[in-house]
């Protein structure tokens, strides 16, 4: 087992793909983050914040996602939007199939049930 090399991007493809939440706090701003990966390469996400009890307007973005490993549970995720724009690198791992954890800022992401979809 020792020269079984990287894992193969589609591996962790195949365990990123489906919905994903994430709860963030960061002194009077709360958040949650909604994300949809999809088999295709497509994602959504859904940002929606609370800063001192108000809600603001959720940002919605839609693009292509890349990723690389660089083990066997950590990779590094990129996102552009649908213009072809880079919109940011980011390193995560897999805890397991059901969570996930990006290392900028140690937001953990947990996998959502089958039934949730992303918004209209």
């Amino acid at each position: 087992m020792l020269f079984r090399g990287k894992p193969k991007p589609a591996t962790l493809v195949h365990t990123l793909v489906g919905a994903w939440r994430a709860e963030t706090l960061s002194g009077e701003v709360k958040g949650e983050i909604l994300a949809w990966f999809h088999e295709d390469g497509s994602y959504l996400t859904r940002n929606q914040m609370e800063i001192r009890g108000v809600s603001v307007q959720p940002v919605i973005q839609t693009g292509r996602y890349r990723l690389e490993p660089l083990d066997r549970t950590r990779f590094r995720l990129f996102t552009i939007d649908e213009n072809g724009q880079a919109l940011s690198t980011t390193v995560r791992t897999f805890v397991d199939n059901d969570t996930m954890i990006n290392e900028v800022g140690r937001i953990t992401f947990h996998r959502l049930g089958v039934a949730a979809s992303p918004p209209n």
